[in-house]
C-alpha cells in the first residue's frame, strides 16, 4: 500500500540499567516529499520496575505525540538499533538441541554467534556486527526483544519475523546506523547528514536515534527521498523468519560524500 504519511520513530537500545536509549520522530509527506523533526530528539532511561510504553517511548521527544490519532493513511514505522533475534544455531543449542557445526574458517561464520543478516553485512560493507549471543549487545537485544513483544501487542508487527499486510499501519524493523557513518563517532554520511536536525550531536545515541528513524522513513517511504532499503533474500526466507533481518540501504544505493 502506498501511504501519504509515515512517521519514522528511531530507537539507539541502550542497556537495561543506562540512560542512554536514544530516541527521535521525523515525518515524511508523500504530497512535499519532505521530511520534518517532530520535537527533538532525547536520551531517555527504561522505567524503574518497569519497561517503557509507546507513549514513555515519545513523550520525552514530543510529549503531545499520541499514537491514537494517527490518519488511516499513515504508516508508523519504528526502528531499531539492536538485534533482534539470537542466530538460529545458537537457539537449538540452548533449547537442547545439537545443531550441525564444526570449528569455522573464520570468527564471522561461526553460526553461533552470527545470523545470516550479520554475515551479509560483514560480506557487503566489510563491518562485523557485534554478536547478540557472544558479544556485550545482548544486553541491549533482550532489552529491544522484550519490548517489541510488549508493542506487538498495541498493534505493531515486527518484520521479518511476522508478515505484514497492506492493512498494517504499524510495523518494527530492524536498523544498523553505523553502516552510514565512517567511524563510530563521526558524522553520518553527506546525504543522510542533510536530514539530520542541526540540534543532534555527533556521537551521542540521540544523533544515532536521528538515523535510525531516517531508515524506518526509508522503508515506508519506498524510495522517495531517502533511497529503498535492502530486503531478505528468497533463499534464506526460512533461518531469516527465525534469526531477524537488518534493514539497510544497499552498496549501490548507499549515500556517501
Amino acid at each position: 500500500m502506498i501511504f501519504d504519511t509515515v512517521i519514522g520513530i528511531g530507537w539507539d537500545v541502550g542497556g537495561w540499567m543506562g540512560h542512554n536509549h536514544g530516541v527521535a520522530i521525523c515525518q515524511w509527506e508523500r504530497r512535499t516529499n519532505q521530511i520534518v523533526w517532530r520535537g527533538k530528539a532525547a536520551e531517555i532511561s527504561i522505567p524503574a520496575q518497569g519497561l517503557l510504553s509507546l507513549k514513555q517511548l515519545t513523550s520525552e521527544v514530543e510529549p503531545a505525540f499520541t499514537f491514537e490519532d494517527i490518519g488511516m493513511n499513515t504508516l508508523i514505522v519504528i526502528g531499531i538499533d539492536a538485534p533482534l533475534g539470537f542466530p538460529a544455531a545458537f537457539n537449538r543449542l540452548i533449547n537442547g538441541e545439537k545443531p550441525e557445526m564444526q570449528k569455522p574458517d573464520k570468527e564471522i561464520n561461526n553460526p553461533l554467534a552470527y545470523r545470516v543478516t550479520d554475515r551479509e553485512i560483514y560480506s557487503v560493507f566489510g563491518k562485523k556486527p557485534l554478536s547478540a549471543s557472544y558479544d556485550r549487545i545482548g544486553n541491549n537485544a533482550t532489552a529491544a526483544m522484550m519490548h517489541t513483544k510488549l508493542w506487538e501487542n498495541e498493534g505493531f508487527k515486527t518484520l521479518p519475523f511476522q508478515t505484514a499486510t497492506e492493512s498494517d499501519r504499524r510495523l518494527i524493523i530492524e536498523v544498523y546506523p553505523a553502516l552510514v557513518k565512517e567511524k563510530r563517532f563521526e558524522e553520518a554520511h553527506n546525504k543522510i547528514r542533510r536530514f539530520i536536525p542541526d540540534d543532534a550531536v555527533p556521537g551521542t545515541d540521540a544523533y544515532d536515534a536521528c538515523i535510525c528513524a531516517l531508515y524506518a522513513v526509508a522503508y515506508g517511504s519506498q524510495g522517495n527521498v531517502l533511497p529503498e532499503l535492502q530486503s531478505p533474500p528468497e533463499n534464506k526466507a526460512e533461518e531469516i523468519k527465525e534469526e531477524g533481518w537488518i534493514y539497510y540501504f544497499s552498496q549501490k544505493n548507499l549515500p556517501t560524500d
